[in-house]
């Protein structure tokens, strides 16, 4: 999961996004804090293996950080980074949601801040 802070520059949007959690660890670790460009609409040509940030429509003001796995008629796969087996267990991602809508998709990670 993610908290997060918003910078607005002009047309583009970049926000802070600190991480909680384990599921995109050793990529990034509790507590890291991201760039994230924010998208205003939905991205339906991101490329695999895109780190991004998803709020699903039934948890809203609740968002996630995963990697982009895999596409198919503009819906996306996403997973976390951590092969742990018992952080696998309690991971919300496509292993339990299936593909999830473009319009899910809120941001997409640039890089590590801090």
């Amino acid at each position: 999961m993610a908290k997060f802070g918003f910078l607005g520059l002009k047309s583009l949007a970049l926000g802070r996004v600190k991480v909680s959690g384990e599921s995109m660890s050793p990529t990034y670790k509790d507590g890291v804090i991201l760039l994230v460009r924010w998208f205003g609409a939905a991205q339906k040509d991101l490329p695999l293996a895109s780190v991004v940030v998803i709020e699903r429509d039934e948890m809203p003001g609740i968002f996630f950080i995963k990697r982009i796995q895999k596409s198919h008629s503009g819906a996306y796969w996403v997973e976390g980074d951590n092969r742990d087996p018992e952080v696998e267990k309690r991971m919300k991602d496509s292993r339990s949601w299936g593909y999830i809508p473009a319009h899910e998709v809120r941001g997409k990670v640039l890089f590590r801040i801090w």
